[in-house]
This record gives C-alpha cells, structure tokens and sequence, in this order.
C-alpha cells in the first residue's frame, strides 16, 4: 500500500518532464537543494486553513527575503513552512523583490495563489537568524503549528541587536583594521577610524532619506579620498592611501558578491542578474568617488602613492591575523548579525587571512591564491551554521571582509590618473579575479561542508526557536 503513492509519484514527475509541463510539485523535491529537513505534513482540505498556510509561509519569506537572506534559502523555508502547515500540491516563485506562492486546485478545494513584494531592504542578520531557527523548530515539531502565529510576530518586532552609533564604530574600526593589516600604523589606524565614523554617519543619514546607493558611495568614497589628498601635504606619519583603501573596503558589497554567486549557480538567473546589477552600480559609485578625488589632486599637483607592509615575519602575520579578525567582527556588528556570532566570525576572519597570506607564498596570482581562504571560510561556515542554527551568510560574508579587493582597486584606479593605463586596467582584472574566486572558493565550501554539516544536525542540541 505505501509503494502506490511512490510510484504515482514518479510516474507523475516523468510525464511532467516529457510534456514539458509545469506540474504541482511535491513538496518534498521542490525546493533545488535541501536547506532544512524534510517535514511530515497532513493534508488540511479547509480553504481558511489553507489560505492563512500560505499567509504563514509568506511571511516567514519576506522575513528572509528583506533580511539579506538567499533566494534559495528563501524559497526553501517557504516550501518548509508550507508543507509543514498541511500545503500539499503548491508551487513557490521567487525573485529579487517579490515571492508568489499557488496552491494548485483539487476537489476538496479550489486553487489559491498570494504574493508578497519587498519594495525595501534593510540587513538584519539577527531577524533571518531568529525566522532560520524558528522554520527548523517548525520542521523538526519542536514548535507546534499553532505557535508559529505568535512566534513569527516576535521575530518580525525583533529589533536590531546594535545601536547606530555601535554601527558607526565598527565601520570606523573596519577602516582602521583593514589599514594595520596592509602595514599602517597608529595614526594611520586613528585617521581610518575617524574618516570611516564620519562618512558612517553620512552614510546613515542619506540612507534614512532614501538616497540611491550609487549616489551615496560617490559621496562617500570621495570624502574619504579628499581626506587622504589633505592627509599626504602634511608632515603627519600617515599612509594616506591605506585610508582610501580601507574606506572602499567598508562600501564594498560584500554581501551581494557572494549572494549573487550562489545565485546564478544554484539557477536563479533572474535574481543573480538583479543582485549583479546591484554589485555592479554600488561598485561603481565607488569607482567614481575615487577617481574624482584622485581627479582633483593632479589638478592640485598631489602626487599619491600606494605604501603598504613589505615584511611578511611572524610578527606581521600575526598583527595582520588579529586586524583581520577585528574587522570581520567589525563587519558583522555593521550587518547586524547576533550577538552570539560575532566573535566566531572574527576567528574565521582571522583564519581566512592567514591561509591567503600562506596561499600567496606558493601561488604567485592573487585571484587564485585566494581560492583557498574562501573554500575554507566556506567549509568552515557551513559547519558554523549548521552548529548554530543560522545560515551560512551569517558567518561567511562578514568573514570575507578582510580579503575583498579595496587595494587592487584603489592601485587601478590611481594608475589610471597618474596616466598609466595599461597598470591599472592590469590592477583592476586582478581585483576583479580575487572577487570571482572569493565568491566561488566560499560556494565550493558550502557543496564540501553539506554532508559533515548534516551529521552536526543530527547530534543533540537544545530547543533551537526559543
């Protein structure tokens, strides 16, 4: 008797596939890759069940979705909360800004479709972590149906874990970080802190107006190079270039280079080609910003150069480990990522420069060298947040600071101005290249983590949605 449906099933499937068909897909096989386990649900043939099912599962997407949550983790919870509400024959559609859910028609019940649209996003870390442990407690029955109501309408009144001054001073200490580990300084560290605060606090208060982002990084990125330009006709002991640097590594988008990797190779086209035209604009504001500062000072006949640490001893390593580790925690608190994550994240951090400044002694090519960081932060990461309840992201994305190319950039774009085009397209490709095997090396060790990371899964832990 349990072999029929089985069997139905399949049949079900290979007629779909020959047709051509867009059949009712069962739950159990829709989403592209099992993010959390495979619930048991029952068929509910009321259509108010039904209806406030898919409501439930809507929510918990828009949740993820507006968080800074993947597609495919998106797409994922929604099918788990769904089937987990008693929703049998249903499809999910998700894109960059909206998440449609039908339910196909039967007997019992006529067809229902919904949708929500995300017309603003805001990272909170902190939120998709709470609605990530709260769709495991929903699939695994630590969390009974009849909670999820009162239980998702905590996470969504959940609050940022940190203040917007804290946010201020972990973008000013990424800046700082990130220029002791290229060979700055104290006072090139203090001028970093103090540059990146004050364009923090410009970056806050253009955002809370609703300023395009390309716009906002133009602006941003040109006061932090004007600010260098001042900085190098001084007599102040400042690498005055390790501040625009660690500037455009704090605007960077790290999230979006790796969210839109994992995008276009999981499938999701038309959300990866959204999430790289964002990349793309943001980085962009950043370029111009630069290059208007740079404009400026040989107009004014400043002369910048690139000065960074040479020394490759003990000792620096371990200075540029620790500033590594700082700036991914720095770069967590700017994500708003939970409390409890923060410092594991620096120590990934950490870990992911010490394995590039290793990789770099062998492999003469940035962009390949640092294929071997990112697979580990991506091993490491999933294990993480397997371990911990939270998605991936969560810690990778933060971890990648460090490595993100602010320097090859910063060189390309200087190379351009100083008139030698050839060096600094040669400078850009490279910073292009450590972008494209960052995002891909963390991909591949998210496919490599998968399997350990189910076996974390299945050892006892405690209740994970309270």
């Amino acid at each position: 008797m349990t072999d029929k449906p089985a069997s139905s099933g399949a049949r079900r499937w290979r007629e779909a596939l020959l047709g051509g068909e867009t059949a009712p897909v069962p739950k159990v096989r829709a989403p592209t890759r099992r993010v959390y386990p495979r619930p048991q649900a029952e068929f509910r043939g009321l259509v108010e069940e039904i209806n406030q099912s898919a409501q439930l599962a809507l929510r918990v997407g828009t949740l993820l979705l507006g968080g800074g949550a993947p597609t495919e983790d998106v797409e994922a919870a929604v099918f788990a909360v769904g089937a987990s509400l008693g929703l049998v024959d249903f499809e999910v559609e998700t894109t960059y800004t909206t998440i449609v859910i039908s339910v196909s028609p039967s007997s019992d019940h006529p067809g229902l479709s919904d949708m929500r649209v995300i017309r603003s996003r805001s990272l909170h870390y902190a939120r998709v972590a709470a609605a990530h442990r709260l769709v495991l407690g929903l699939v695994d029955g630590s969390v009974r149906p009849d909670e999820l109501p009162e239980l998702l309408a905590e996470v969504e009144r959940l609050r940022r874990p940190f203040q917007k001054w804290m946010v201020v001073v972990a973008s000013g200490v990424l800046s700082s970080a990130i220029a002791v580990k290229l060979g700055g300084g104290s006072q090139t560290a203090l001028l970093a802190f103090v540059t990146a605060s004050i364009t923090g606090i410009l970056g806050i208060r253009l955002a809370t107006r609703r300023a395009p982002a390309f716009f906002t990084n133009i602006v941003l990125a040109l006061i932090a190079t004007l600010v260098a330009v001042g900085v190098s006709q001084t007599d102040w002991k400042v690498k005055a270039s390790l501040v625009v640097v660690g500037g455009i590594i704090a605007l960077l988008p790290g999230m979006s280079l790796v969210v839109a990797a994992q995008e276009a190779i999981g499938s999701f086209s038309v959300t990866a080609a959204a999430r790289m035209v964002e990349l793309f604009v943001a980085t962009i504001g950043i370029v111009v910003g630069v290059l208007l500062g740079l404009q400026l000072a040989d107009r004014l006949d400043v002369r910048l150069q690139v000065t960074v640490g040479t020394d490759n001893g003990v000792k620096e390593l371990t200075v540029a480990m620790i500033a590594a580790g700082v700036a991914a925690l720095a770069a967590a608190v700017t994500y708003q990522s939970p409390r409890r994550l923060a410092f594991t994240v620096g120590l990934v951090g950490a870990l992911g420069v010490g394995l590039d400044e290793a990789a770099r002694t062998i492999i003469d090519s940035p962009g390949a060298a640092v294929v071997l960081p990112a697979v580990v932060i991506g091993f490491v990461g999933k294990l993480i947040g397997a371990r911990l309840y939270v998605p991936t992201i969560l810690v990778t994305v933060p971890a990648i600071v460090p490595l993100l190319p602010g320097l090859a950039v910063y060189q390309g774009l200087l190379s351009l101005t100083q008139g030698e085009p050839l060096k600094g397209i040669t400078f850009l490709v490279g910073a292009i290249s450590i972008a494209v095997g960052l995002a891909g090396g963390v991909l591949l060790g998210q496919l490599i983590g998968g399997r350990p990371s189910r076996y974390l899964n299945e050892l006892p832990r405690t209740r994970r949605a309270r």
